[in-house]
């Protein structure tokens, strides 16, 4: 089934619905396309269920992991409560390369070809709450710490969380031996003080370009001559161009912005089958809640918290921060002596509004006492809410690549019904193994919310998402391919078509076969600016053949971006508003 908007070429039962929008989708009523429920009664989906997955690591005294458990020698309780096991898997990752799906010419795609669970460490350095332009000398031992700990054993994915969003440096669809080697070639030219990337023997031409960008990271200073240095230099001026992009009042919002790039990584790793190990190196930021969602200027909510742990549970990504405070120079500036300096003005009333803020709030994370704690606690809640490990002594890095990697190589997978009653919120988790000696780790807990809590902010907040990211996200898959270009005066039609696959499109039989889709496109020039969008909406109540079409075959949507000459980068983004699920692809396009 396609639908042709631009030609107005749209079937009968569907006509009229499919709804124009501006930069974001027209809210629309809760009642519109659905039947009528009993008063009082939730609008009930068909596809949602309320099975919890728990993945459980299970260690003996040495830290080794303990095979061949049983359904039977687990306890799992919720809110103190023994829950009903109705699902029980031991699990083990292999390290066989993640493939894309070989798409037609002029084609684009979303979709990962990986069918069993993969063992992924996923290391990101946090420029955002880290020190890292202190220059070659202050980043050496960072570098080192990559050097020593890159493991060609393991599908691994290194990135870097900016101001402007998630950076990929080398992906886990890359050979790990490439990583090793840009890592190695960037560890002799830092420790001999030279910036020009050594040869190594069995370097690539992909090592030289994950060399570049990982030198473009550490330090301002050239490398050289050759496409590896433009590619360096492009980065440095990318990330200067997009700094100086973002707001002031944003940039002091560092833990809010930390957050969204977490739900960036959720996102983009959400493909990859399996448990992820998710290596976050930062100093950190203590933990703080702001004003109401919504606002410009704002610090993280409770909201944002929510939200990023259950990306985070939602995608199987454990978090195991490590504190690299240790490893670079120039770290936090607080004192025990200026924290305490900053509680007694706010006591004399000296200090102004903000300072006794400030007081008032490290009283409350225990940074007064400790000027590290209130950081670790933010590491420490991550970890524990999402399955991980925190480490705060880099005289570990070696233990923490290595039980990073082995949790996500075996682990166990245990399932229950979690109750639809009562309120939405956080709902704590405790398991037990009936075997002596053994240590168990597993997430806290998980959030548990209504399918109808905030549909609408929650709609915005995934779609802007991913329009600002330059990664594309996996979870719903989207097929496109473009297909001619059309002149237009001056400007160009260029036209696609977009695919979901049979069986993704939520089809809720049990209200009048009613669907609700969003599609939102936009193409932006070199500088940023968004040159051309489209935002639109098919909600329906679909008759009985439509229905059975868009089940077996799919669903086709067709549109054009109209454009003048030039090179632009396209976002697509679709999202399943009854599902909850949202996939997108970001492709170049260049119009002559």
């Amino acid at each position: 089934m396609v639908f042709t908007l631009h030609k107005r070429i749209i079937t009968a039962a569907i006509a009229g619905l499919l709804l124009a929008a501006s930069v974001l989708l027209a809210a629309q009523g809760n009642n519109q396309g659905k039947s009528n429920p009993k008063d009082g009664e939730p609008f009930k989906l068909s596809v949602r269920t309320n099975l919890v997955l728990v993945p459980v690591i299970v260690t003996d005294k040495h830290g080794n992991h303990v095979q061949g458990l049983k359904a039977e020698d687990f306890e799992i309780k919720e809110n103190g409560s023994s829950q009903k096991i109705v699902r029980f898997e031991e699990l083990s990752s292999d390290v066989s390369k993640v493939d894309r799906p070989v798409v037609a010419a002029n084609g684009f795609s979303n979709e990962l070809t990986a069918d069993h669970p993969k063992k992924l460490e996923i290391i990101a350095l946090d420029h955002v709450n880290t020190p890292f332009a202190g220059g070659a000398d202050a980043n050496r031992g960072i570098v080192n710490f990559l050097a020593k700990n890159t493991d060609t054993n393991t599908l691994l994915a290194l990135v870097s969380i900016e101001h402007n969003g998630v950076h990929i440096i080398h992906n886990f669809t890359s050979d790990p031996a490439v990583l090793s080697a840009a890592v190695r070639k960037v560890q002799v030219s830092l420790t001999s003080k030279d910036t020009r990337t050594a040869n190594i023997a069995g370097d690539t031409s992909e090592a030289d370009a994950e060399a570049a960008q990982l030198l473009a990271f550490f330090t301002d200073a050239g490398i050289g001559s050759g496409s590896a240095s433009e590619l360096a230099a492009a980065a440095r001026a990318a990330n200067a161009q997009a700094r100086a992009r973002v707001d002031a009042s944003r940039q002091s919002q560092d833990a809010l912005i930390t957050l969204e790039c977490l739900q960036q990584l959720a996102q983009y790793f959400s493909g990859v089958p399996g448990r992820k190990s998710l290596i976050w190196a930062s100093a950190a930021f203590p933990f703080s809640l702001g004003s109401t969602p919504g606002e410009a200027s704002r610090g993280t909510t409770n909201e944002d918290w929510q939200r990023t742990f259950r990306m985070l549970q939602d995608a199987n990504v454990a978090v195991y921060p490590v504190d690299v405070t240790g490893l670079v120079q120039g770290g936090p500036a607080n004192t025990i002596q200026t924290l305490n300096s900053g509680a007694i003005r706010a006591q004399g009333g000296d200090g102004g509004v903000g300072v006794r803020g400030a007081g008032l709030e490290s009283v409350a994370n225990g940074s007064l006492l400790d000027p590290t704690e209130g950081r670790h606690q933010t590491m420490r809640t991550v970890a524990d809410m999402t399955g991980g490990q925190p480490f705060y002594n880099s005289n570990d890095a070696a233990d923490l690549f290595r039980r990073a990697g082995d949790d996500c190589a075996q682990y166990y997978q245990i399932a229950y019904y979690t109750s639809s009653s009562g309120k939405a919120g956080w709902r704590k988790l405790a398991v037990k193994v009936r075997h002596p000696d053994v240590k168990v780790r597993s997430r806290s807990g998980f959030y548990y919310s209504s399918p109808e809590a905030n549909p609408e902010l929650t709609q915005r907040a995934d779609e802007l998402m991913a329009l600002s990211s330059d990664l594309s996200f996996p979870s719903l898959p989207i097929r496109g391919q473009w297909r001619q270009m059309v002149p237009a005066g001056e400007k160009r039609k260029a036209q696609f078509v977009l695919s979901i696959p049979a069986g993704v499109p939520m089809v809720d039989s049990e209200h009048d076969r009613h669907i609700s889709i969003d599609f939102r496109i936009i193409a932006t020039n070199s500088a940023g600016e968004t040159i051309g969008n489209i935002g639109q909406r098919l909600e329906a109540n679909l008759p009985p053949d439509d229905a059975k079409t868009i089940q077996t075959k799919g669903l086709d949507y067709a549109n054009e971006l109209t454009l003048p000459p030039g090179q632009y980068k396209v976002h697509f983004v679709v999202r399943d508003n009854l599902r909850g699920t949202f996939g997108s692809v970001v492709v170049p396009l260049k119009v002559e």
